[in-house]
């Protein structure tokens, strides 16, 4: 244990906030398939040495189900054996890798089939999910109705207070327990502007203006459609664009109540216009208002003209740039090909770049990561590969 202790005195390296001046953030995203088995973690790890990362996002709650020891959601039978997230952090931290916990937050079940366990939100709070223009549920959607309205799947109201307050639940839950960086949340948005008329936020939409939501939409006999949607279809999206910010409100007040020190971060659209008015997700006025740390806009298109526009927008609309950690997507198209609008939103002044996913990456890829992203500081150096070995060597294996 005495080699282990020199070994960790040397690799340990205190992650850096984001901050204006800060050095190139340089994130990659982790999905939950690869948090199966501890070999696959390692193999993670040593992808994310080799691309000389700053940090992981790892997914560890994906379809309402925890990739850790969790007393708030349903455990995925996968991680009953051990757990990803501890692993993740026992691993990961001595090799100076910050670990940000990936939390899906509206969106919480996406296959063809219901959730097995009798404990998950899909069977246990079937009114807290989003509905459709005509009332119908998220949770009631087939996949072929998810693909036609181009959702994900079912996807939880942020109009229950209940909803908001299992999100901050699950952060706090993570935060305590684990020693993770930060939170970031994910489908912290609507599918799009034709969903959110489930009866709580229509009883709460028609509480402040006297108007049904529904009659926006549907049209109903002595009712002039197009005249009520020029008086109120600006505030029926405003109103649940608020309930979307109250969101991250709440997770951002509990975290500063129970983890002051841990950051909050969020997946974002690329497009801050189209995140506003179609996923009603106002992530500029997030970063205005203090309520995250940095958010990751997702510029995940294999157009190289559109992603340096989307680069050249986000920047733009930011009230600061350096809390823009632009994301790009590998699993779609190479690191060369990814790499224009990631060169084009640090030119810009963005605070690094975000990639999805390390899953997609090679040693070939992860090692031309470094010519997009640039190396890190003194602080950050990575150990060789041998090196991290040795360490690992010394930590007890579940």
């Amino acid at each position: 244990m005495q080699r282990f202790a020199a070994l960790l005195g040397l690799l340990l390296f205190l992650p850096p906030a984001i901050s204006e001046g800060a050095s190139t953030q340089r994130y990659l995203w982790l999905v939950r398939d690869d948090l199966s088995s501890t070999s696959s973690i390692d193999r993670m790890l040593e992808l994310a040495v080799e691309s000389d990362a700053t940090g992981i996002i790892a997914q560890v709650v994906g379809g309402a189900e925890a990739y850790y020891d969790s007393g708030v959601l349903p455990v995925v039978a996968s991680a009953v054996a051990f757990d990803p997230l501890e692993y993740l952090v026992t691993r990961g931290r001595p090799l100076g890798l910050e670990i940000h916990a990936w939390v899906n937050a509206f969106l919480v079940w996406s296959a063809p089939h219901p959730p097995s366990n009798p404990a998950h939100v899909w069977h246990t709070r079937p009114e807290w999910f989003m509905c459709d223009r005509a009332g119908r549920s998220t949770s009631l959607y087939t996949r072929a109705e998810c693909e036609a309205a181009s959702i994900v799947g079912a996807t939880l109201s942020p109009a229950r207070p209940e909803v908001r307050a299992l999100l901050a639940e699950v952060a706090c839950e993570i935060a305590e327990n684990y020693d993770v960086d930060g939170i970031h949340l994910d489908y912290i948005r609507y599918p799009n502007s034709s969903f959110g008329f489930e009866s709580t936020a229509r009883v709460g939409f028609h509480s402040r203006e006297a108007v049904d939501p529904r009659d926006l939409v549907t049209p109903r006999f002595g009712v002039d459609i197009n005249l009520l949607n020029e008086t109120f279809g600006r505030a029926w999206s405003d109103w649940r664009r608020d309930r979307v910010t109250e969101t991250v409100a709440t997770v951002r007040s509990a975290l500063r109540s129970r983890s002051p020190s841990m950051l909050l971060s969020c997946a974002v659209m690329a497009d801050p216009f189209g995140a506003r008015d179609t996923y009603l997700c106002d992530w500029p006025d997030w970063l205005y208002r203090d309520l995250v740390d940095f958010v990751c806009p997702m510029a995940y298109t294999t157009s190289q003209s559109r992603a340096i526009e989307l680069a050249m927008t986000e920047i733009a609309e930011s009230p600061e740039p350096f809390r823009i950690i632009h994301g790009i997507g590998v699993y779609n198209q190479s690191v060369a090909s990814a790499s224009a609008g990631a060169r084009e939103a640090l030119r810009l002044g963005a605070g690094g770049i975000c990639v999805f996913s390390l899953n997609a990456l090679s040693e070939g890829s992860a090692a031309s990561l470094r010519s997009v992203w640039g190396s890190g500081s003194p602080g950050a150096h990575r150990p060789e590969t041998s090196l991290l070995h040795q360490v690992w060597g010394e930590l007890p294996r579940p």
